[in-house]
Order: C-alpha cells, then sequence, then structure tokens
C-alpha cells in the first residue's frame, strides 16, 4: 500500500512542475428544433468556420462540439427543408459547456444559455452515458442499467444475476438515486431486470470510486440517475410490448418549461401461465411476477428556482401453495402441504428544490421519504400421526409442521442540502449536509419440531394415556416425544444518522485544477463519528489530454443483523476503505475519446467472525486494477466503445489467516458495444463480452436477497456463506439486434429482434456446497464431502419487441 502511494505521488511531483500555460477547452451543446413543429429537426448540419468543424444533428436534434477554444465562434445551420442558410454568432468559455437551442422555419430564432460552473468537477471515474445510447445496446433488452455492464469495473458478464461489482467492490456498497432520492435495489429478482424506466433516463452518471465529499456513509460507488425533465412537444406517449413485460409512459408540457410524466411497467408471466395451472389443479396459484411505476413533475417557478416532484415503487412477490397426502389406515401417514408467501420492494417520493440565486451561490435542497419492506411466510405440515383405540377408532391427531414468518420495513425520512458558492473566479465553496431518521422495524419467527427417543415403558404408557399427540415413531418403530421449538425475534429502533461536508475546488491556473474536502459522518446506533478526507488534482497536459489523481477515505458502517443479533457485537465499528486512483482522457477527436484508469483500494476493519462465530472488525483485503475505454460518436449515424478490465481482490478474514482471492482473481472483462444508424428509422447493434472467470466467492454475494435492514444479505441466507459458494467460469457471448420504426398517420410503430447468444456458447455457473457443518436458525446441517453443481446459462434465444409512439 505505502508503495502504491509512493508511486502515485511521485508521478504527481514530476508532472507539476512541467506544466505549460495551455487554455483549457469549452464545449457546444447544441439543438435544431423544427420551428413549425416544435420538435427535433434531425439531419441539419450546424457548422463553426473559425476551426472547420461540422455536424449532422442526430433523431433527437442534437449537435456535439467539444476541445473548442473559448471566444466567440459563428454558427452556420443549414437544412434541406429550408432554403436559405442561418447564421449566429456563440461565444465559448473554458471549462463550461454553452447550451445552444435553434429553431429553424419560416424565421430563425436562437436562445444560447452560457452554463455557468457545469464544467464536470475534478472527480475521478465519473462516466456518463445517454440513455438514448444505453437503449439500443444489443442484449440488455432495452435495460439502461443492465446496459451499464458493459463499461469498464462494472459489473460481471453474465445472464442472470445483477451483480453490480464496481472496481472489486460489493453491489450492497453502491449507493443508487434517482433525481437524487435514494433508490431501494437496482434490480427485480435479483437481476431480471432493473427497477426503473429507461425510457424515462436522460442520462446516468457512475462516480466509481475517488468522488469527492458530497457523497457519503455506506459507498465505494454511486450511480446517479437522472431522468428526463424537457420535452419539446405538447404530448409524447409510448408503449412497449415483449415477451417479458408490458410498459406505458406518457409526458406532456406542463406551460411552457415544465413536464410531467408518468410511466408504469408489469410482467405477465403469471397472468398467462397462472390460469392455466388452476385450471388442471383446481389449485390457485400467485406466480411471480414484477412491477413498478414512476412518477415525476418538473416546473420552474420563475428564473431563479425550480420544482421537481418525483414518486416510484417497485415490487417483487408470489405465492406458491402446495398439498400431498396418502390416506392410509396406519399409525403415521405422509402429508405434505406447504404454502411460499414472498414480497419484496420498495417506495420512495422527493420534494427537489434547485435555486440558482445569482452566478455565485447554487442551492440543492431534497426532502426524500423511501421504504422498503421485505415478508417471507414459508408454512409446511410434513407428517400427520394418528392414534387409535383398541377398537380401532381415532383418538387423535397431529401434525409436524414447521413455520418461518420474517417481516422488515424500513422507512427512511432525509433532508440533504448541498450548496455551491462561487469565492471568486478561481475558487469555490461546496458545503452540505444529510439527515435521516429511520424507525425501522423487523420481526422473526420459527417454529419446528424437535424429537427425543423414550426410552422408559412407563413414560410412554403415561403419553398414550395423557398426551398421545406427542408420541412419533421413527422407521425401526423407535417411539420418540415430539416438542415445539420456537424463536421470536423482534426488532425496533429509532435509526438517525447525520452527515456533513465541506469542499473547495480551486483552479489557480488554466490548465491546473485542485478538491479537497472532508466529511462527517454520524450514526447513532454505534456512536461514532467518521471523519473522510478525500481531495483530487487534475492537470491538462500540452497534448491536451486531462491527467487526474484522487485519494479518498470511504467508510462502511456495520450491518444490523451484525450487532444486534444472537452473535452479534454492538461495540463493532465501521471498516474503512481507502482509494488510490490515477486516470488519464484524451480526446483524439471531437467523435472519439480515450480514458485510461489505474486504482487501488485498501480495505481494513472488515467485519468477519471468528472461530465461535462472533462478529468482529478483524479482516483486511485490497482491490487493485486496471481499465480502458474507447468510444467513438458519429452523430445520428454511430455510436460504440472497447472497454477492458483487469481486476483482481484479495481478503483475509483475521490478521493471523493468510490473503486469499476474493471472487476477482487476475479477472479480465473485455466488452465491445456497436450501433450503426443506416437510415434514420433503421439501427443494427452487436454486443461480444468476455470474462475470464472468477474464483470461489460465498454464494451470499453473488444471489443477493434484498433485504433492507442488512443491505441485500438476509441473515438466513449469509449465515451460509461458509457452505455455499459460486465461481463464474470463463465466458463469452456475442448478441445481435435490429430495429426499425414506422410512421403511419403520425404515429411511430416500432419493433426490435435481438439474438441473444449468437454462435451458441455454452456458459455455466458453478455452484459448490463445501464439506463441513453449518447452522440454519440453530439447527446444525452436516455436509460430509465437497460437492458441485453447474447450471447453464442462456442458450441461442430470440428476443422480439414491439413499441408504438405518438
Amino acid at each position: 500500500m505505502i508503495t502504491s502511494k509512493i508511486i502515485v505521488f511521485s508521478i504527481l511531483v514530476l508532472v507539476i512542475p512541467s506544466i505549460s500555460i495551455y487554455a483549457q477547452t469549452g464545449t457546444i451543446e447544441g439543438t435544431v428544433y423544427n420551428q413549425n413543429t416544435g420538435k427535433p429537426l434531425e439531419g441539419a448540419e450546424v457548422n463553426i468556420s473559425e476551426i472547420d468543424e461540422r455536424q449532422r444533428s442526430d433523431f433527437e436534434g442534437k449537435v456535439w462540439f467539444t476541445r473548442v477554444p473559448p471566444g466567440s465562434y459563428e454558427l452556420t445551420i443549414i437544412h434541406r427543408s429550408f432554403q436559405k442558410p442561418t447564421k449566429t454568432t456563440v461565444e465559448v468559455t473554458a471549462g463550461h459547456t454553452t447550451q445552444v437551442k435553434m429553431y429553424l422555419g419560416d424565421f430563425f430564432e436562437l436562445e444560447t444559455i452560457v452554463v455557468v460552473g457545469e464544467r464536470v468537477p475534478p472527480t475521478i471515474s465519473r462516466k456518463d452515458i445517454r440513455g438514448s445510447e444505453l437503449l439500443k445496446i444489443p442484449g440488455v433488452g432495452t435495460d439502461a442499467l443492465k446496459g451499464l455492464t458493459t463499461l469498464p469495473s462494472i459489473g460481471i458478464p453474465n445472464d442472470f444475476f445483477g451483480v453490480m461489482y464496481i472496481r472489486g467492490s460489493e453491489p450492497g456498497s453502491n449507493l443508487y438515486y434517482l433525481d437524487r432520492t435514494p433508490l431501494g435495489y437496482p434490480f427485480h429478482w435479483g437481476g431480471l431486470i432493473s427497477t426503473i424506466s429507461s425510457e424515462t433516463i436522460e442520462k446516468i452518471d457512475i462516480y466509481a470510486g475517488g468522488y469527492g465529499a458530497e457523497f457519503g456513509l455506506d459507498s465505494q460507488a454511486v450511480i446517479d440517475i437522472h431522468a428526463r425533465e424537457e420535452l419539446q412537444e405538447r404530448l409524447n406517449g409510448k408503449f412497449n410490448l415483449n415477451i417479458i413485460y408490458s410498459e406505458g409512459l406518457i409526458e406532456s408540457k406542463i406551460g411552457e418549461k415544465g413536464y410531467a410524466s408518468v410511466s408504469g411497467r408489469r410482467s405477465y408471466f403469471d397472468l398467462i401461465v397462472g390460469p392455466i395451472v388452476e385450471s388442471q389443479t383446481g389449485s390457485e396459484q400467485q406466480f411471480p411476477y414484477f412491477s413498478d411505476y414512476q412518477l415525476k413533475f418538473y416546473y420552474p417557478l420563475n428564473e431563479n428556482h425550480e420544482l421537481t416532484l418525483n414518486a416510484f415503487a417497485a415490487t417483487d412477490h408470489f405465492h406458491f401453495k402446495a398439498e400431498e397426502t396418502q390416506d392410509e389406515f396406519s399409525m403415521q401417514e405422509d402429508s405434505f402441504e406447504s404454502s411460499i408467501f414472498f414480497k419484496n420492494g420498495f417506495n420512495g417520493q422527493g420534494i427537489h428544490l434547485d435555486s440558482k440565486f445569482n452566478d455565485k451561490l447554487n442551492s440543492n435542497l431534497s426532502l426524500t421519504r423511501s421504504l422498503n419492506y421485505l415478508d417471507i411466510e414459508l408454512d409446511s405440515v410434513f407428517s400427520e400421526t394418528i392414534v387409535q383405540n383398541e377398537e380401532g377408532e381415532v383418538i387423535s391427531r397431529s401434525t409436524d409442521a414447521f413455520e418461518y414468518l420474517l417481516k422488515v420495513e424500513v422507512p427512511v425520512y432525509t433532508i440533504r442540502e448541498d450548496v455551491s458558492y462561487k469565492l471568486t473566479p478561481k475558487l469555490q465553496l461546496e458545503p452540505g449536509f444529510l439527515f435521516a431518521f429511520s424507525p425501522a422495524n423487523s420481526s422473526e419467527h420459527a417454529m419446528f419440531p424437535s424429537f427425543e427417543e423414550i426410552s422408559d415403558q412407563e413414560t410412554l404408557n403415561e403419553l398414550r394415556r395423557t398426551n398421545p399427540e406427542k408420541i412419533r415413531y421413527d422407521d425401526e418403530g423407535v417411539p420418540q416425544l415430539k416438542s415445539e421449538e420456537i424463536r421470536d425475534y423482534e426488532f425496533g429502533h429509532d435509526l438517525q444518522r447525520s452527515e456533513g461536508y465541506l469542499q473547495t475546488r480551486y483552479d489557480p491556473i488554466p490548465n491546473l485544477s485542485m478538491s479537497a474536502g472532508l466529511r462527517f459522518d454520524y450514526l447513532d446506533l454505534i456512536e461514532q463519528l467518521s471523519i473522510q478526507p478525500r481531495g483530487s488534482v487534475s492537470i491538462t497536459l500540452p497534448i491536451g489530454a486531462n491527467l487526474r489523481f484522487a485519494y479518498g477515505q470511504y467508510e462502511q458502517s456495520p450491518q444490523l443483523s451484525q450487532l444486534l443479533s444472537e452473535n452479534g457485537n454492538p461495540d463493532l465499528k465501521s471498516s474503512v476503505t481507502r482509494h488510490y486512483i490515477m486516470e488519464i482522457e484524451q480526446e483524439i477527436s471531437y467523435k472519439t475519446e480515450l480514458k485510461f484508469a489505474t486504482y487501488y483500494k485498501d480495505a481494513q476493519k472488515i467485519i468477519t467472525k471468528d472461530d465461535v462465530e462472533h462478529y468482529l472488525n478483524q479482516g483486511s483485503g485490497f482491490v487493485g486494477g486496471i481499465e480502458m475505454f474507447l468510444r467513438h460518436r458519429v452523430p445520428d449515424r454511430f455510436f460504440g466503445w472497447i472497454s477492458y478490465a483487469y481486476t483482481h481482490s484479495e481478503r483475509r478474514e483475521n490478521p493471523d489467516a493468510l490473503y486469499q482471492p476474493y471472487l476477482f482473481k487476475n479477472t479480465h472483462i473485455v466488452s465491445v458495444v456497436a450501433n450503426y444508424t443506416v437510415r434514420p428509422d433503421f439501427d443494427i447493434g452487436v454486443k461480444w463480452q468476455y470474462l475470464s472467470g472468477t474464483s470461489e466467492t460465498p454464494l451470499s454475494t453473488i444471489v443477493l436477497i434484498q433485504d433492507p435492514v442488512t443491505r441485500g444479505l438476509n441473515p438466513l441466507f449469509s449465515s451460509l456463506d461458509k457452505a455455499l459458494s459460486a465461481r463464474f467460469p470463463p465466458y463469452h457471448k456475442l448478441d445481435f439486434r435490429i430495429s426499425h420504426k414506422w410512421n403511419f398517420w403520425g404515429i411511430k410503430i416500432g419493433g426490435f429482434l435481438e439474438i441473444l447468444n449468437v454462435y451458441n456458447r455454452k456458459n455455466t455457473i458453478e455452484f459448490i456446497l463445501e464439506e463441513g457443518s453449518f447452522e440454519v436458525q440453530g439447527e446444525k446441517i452436516e455436509i460430509e464431502e465437497q460437492e458441485i453443481g453447474e447450471s447453464g446459462q442462456l442458450p441461442r434465444v430470440p428476443y422480439i419487441g414491439l413499441t408504438i409512439e405518438f
């Protein structure tokens, strides 16, 4: 670790003196509209004569000019539908994005907005990707979050599980936001499909590590999702239909500048299969389904204040029942009745006020409420005992049954404020705070029978006379005394946390930017105040590349089950991870960019179990890796990227143990994505991914039960960590996508065909049952020898979908 620090800061010392005073560049983001219809105008040519650059607007009317030196430029806009070209002048400021709205029609109107402070802060590994591109990635079924796994060091390529490991950090350490409101969990059923509609996503910002003090406790990475809040048409709608779910979206302008949208999705496997099964068996079943919805309202109150209201929810649910009885005249008959109920979900609401008081002072205030819940009910009757008298009359019946109930409800009320104040043109101050209150409630009930041999004849006779229903006989006819063991666990605690930060950004010269900050987090349950320093340096090199260094300390608080369960430890403290990151970005041209990064994470005070199953802050580990990302965009014609990630992770359970690979063992991941627009209504795309394989890791880190109290790991499952594990063997797959749109009387009807696993690669996942013993709800289970099972992933599968837009 110390060696890594020396290398990073030695490079910094060597580079800084060699800096020349090269001015930073700016960006022009333009949108061309048809003045007569108000809709984005595709195919308009925008030319900047001073730098000899030109672009055609894409299907959203967008044009982008990057690496534009500061100054005034003349824009020339031409379209085949309009006879005369139009010229206008825009001003570009170093480090800023100039947004230009251009309306072409019977007359020309240009609205220019210079976005002050819009420059991306010198934060390492903030990647942004457009929602419109994510929808076109083959093999993800128009699912934006699943498309993120094509970026370097985000997720593990596979067909079933949403394993969102980001730079080696576990999924439970990721924070997810939708328009500043916390998102409960990202995927339905652990990875089938994301829990939010991709149709409304404008862009996604990914902070993979080394970010500033603005994000707080319990995070190693942040997924910040921004939904659309602008519409040119008065009303817009879209309906999707595919083999998994159906979806509806309606958007509308509110006044001249406001926006509102509502969207919802539901799977329908249960609606098709359920009635068929019920008609054949007579048993009513609730087969698995998922559903979700999103609401958003945006309105600028005046020139300085913008109000946003949002709400969303997601649910996963099933309920199975089974009954089977062999009615024989015997002392003990086999009877089977069972019921399995599962319901998991979340909802969230937010009120957000974005204020720009003047050119110096900005504020973002958010009041949010979220509720995560989990409900599991297992009931099983597995045998019935009948006692008869000498005349053969039944005098008593009794059953052996098992019950398990788990109910969790965790509402969280949060107030969050982020402020930026420009003290001078070169120095900016950024304070902020977050207060959260969570009256968490959890209850767990387990009831199961236990049996003890009856060796005394007198005791047996007495039981036959007084309590015959408590007598059981094993396979050899030996009488046993039945008793019921009941375990109940109730938890209720008003969790409170306070977070605050103070951060500065300083640009002493045009090609040097620095940030430094401190974050203060206090969690009342462990009565710990954590202070987390963070900082970064961004340097513009003479060749135009941006070189960045970052350091940050990030803490992870203990799970409630580790603190409050039967073998919990109330004296646990937060684990600590330190990030050391170097990144370089180079715009090869305004169409092509290259990013390279290397990072090292040092984790200490990891919570692990000792020999008697007690939790202690005794583990340690590290993650190191390299990333490469090459992206190319040709407006309205092509986008694609190649990403590569190398990751190695090791961990040890205690200071006396040896370091062992932890999931990533010299793991290589490659993703290639390409989409070509043949015509404005016709796209072809491919995606190829390769995974060199992973090491063995606990199953609970792969197959996640979304328990809101334990942040992704239900105590029932995490107790099996030493017994159940999984491994991803080498994996590669090619996916293909073709889409087309037709226009009928102003209504766009679209369709897409995806072929998953084009060359039918036989990919698998291995599940390992380790030799030894472990406990489930206090019951000891012995495994005599190691067993390895293999589960196949998807073969070649066609996937189709239809869309209707108006």
